[in-house]
């Protein structure tokens, strides 16, 4: 038994998680391909690579990778405000009332310090509880004016680019490009990144006939049951927008083809998808001096490019991860590190919110092991 059956073995022990599965790769070789327990809680079908995953904020990468095609086309920049695309946005505001020093920027969009923040991200009890009151809060059960509107309307929690606040940040970037290309978000990864990476099974909405694939959390991990399930099936008679920042449903072979695209350098074979002047800016920390990084999300020891978390070259980290390696994770128990150094990537997919941190970190120190 090595590290993963270990650490697999006890994590469904445990009761974290029903079953997983497990993708490793380095120099293009297979290092571990592993599918353990069942598929659900209720089910005695066992884990198999078929399954469906909500992957959660690990849609987010593949709309930034997105967002860099259009930048390698000439049709958007880095640094612009985001106000020139989606008016509602033209005239932020701090809970003061005054204007932020600068507006908001796709690159701030891209590195979380746009001041679009989650809930659970802002300190403020007011600004706070405008978040938890609006129609956000009902995501992806709104449309996509309801979201522009509703997030444009409530102050930011910061300054731009000057403080690292996870958020409604990819979602926006996702309202961008929609504008850009004049397609819905799922037509433009379609176009972009799913065909050419071979993604067949990735998207926004699950077809009633693949329902019986998506995997499942415990009942007990009831944080899991509140906030996933309402991703990937649209409920007849309600809105619905394609959340870039949380959307996506996907196989570990789907995602297996994007996470080699990022090992590769951005190449998908001799073909780039994106440029590798693009490319090194989303593997260099982005953060100003003085930021904070995420380490509310992988512990310290991380900058964050452009849409991923950047290991550092200095500083402790709870992880055995090496200077440069890129990663993030789902809030429904999803997971990605990258090393392109080394053409390595590891992918674990389970539903798991209550420990997911702690699993994430434990599967890493495994695969560190292989």
């Amino acid at each position: 038994m090595n590290s993963i059956d270990q650490m697999l073995a006890y994590q469904i022990a445990a009761g974290h998680f029903p079953g997983a599965l497990v993708h490793v790769e380095r120099g293009g070789k297979l290092v571990s391909r592993q599918a353990a327990g069942v598929i659900g809680p209720d089910s005695d079908i066992s884990m198999h690579e078929g399954m469906l995953f909500r992957v959660a904020s690990l849609t987010k990468p593949v709309v930034t990778v997105a967002a860099l095609t259009l930048v390698d086309d000439g049709r958007l920049d880095l640094d612009v405000a985001i106000g020139e695309f989606l008016p509602s946005f033209s005239n932020p505001r701090m809970k003061s009332g005054a204007r932020p020093e600068r507006a908001p920027t796709v690159r701030d969009l891209m590195r979380h310090t746009s001041g679009l923040a989650y809930a659970w991200e802002v300190q403020d009890p007011d600004l706070r509880d405008a978040l938890l009151k609006s129609p956000l809060a009902h995501m992806p059960g709104i449309t996509t004016e309801s979201f522009v509107a509703s997030l444009a309307g409530i102050p930011l929690a910061a300054q731009p680019g000057t403080t690292f606040r996870y958020g409604y940040s990819t979602d926006v970037l996702g309202c961008i490009v929609e504008k850009v290309v004049g397609v819905p978000l799922r037509d433009l990864l379609r176009t972009r990144v799913f065909e050419p990476l071979g993604m067949h099974d990735t998207g926004f909405e699950v077809p009633s006939s693949k329902h019986a694939l998506l995997a499942s959390a415990h009942a007990h991990d009831q944080a899991w049951h509140a906030a996933v399930p309402r991703y990937g099936i649209r409920m007849p008679g309600k809105a619905w927008m394609d959340s870039g920042g949380g959307g996506l449903v996907s196989t570990i072979v789907d995602y297996a083809a994007f996470a080699r695209m990022l090992a590769n350098g951005g190449r998908v074979g001799k073909q780039r998808l994106v440029s590798a002047g693009l490319f090194s800016e989303m593997c260099r920390n982005q953060l100003p001096a003085g930021v904070d990084g995420p380490s509310a999300y992988c512990g310290s020891g991380f900058g964050f490019g452009l849409g991923l978390a950047v290991r550092l070259d200095w500083g402790p980290a709870a992880m055995p991860c090496t200077a440069g390696e890129l990663l993030w994770s789902g809030i429904s128990g999803t997971a990605m590190f990258v090393q392109p150094a080394e053409q390595w990537f590891a992918l674990m997919f389970s539903c798991n919110l209550t420990t997911r941190m702690m699993v994430r970190m434990e599967f890493r120190r495994a695969a560190a092991r292989l």
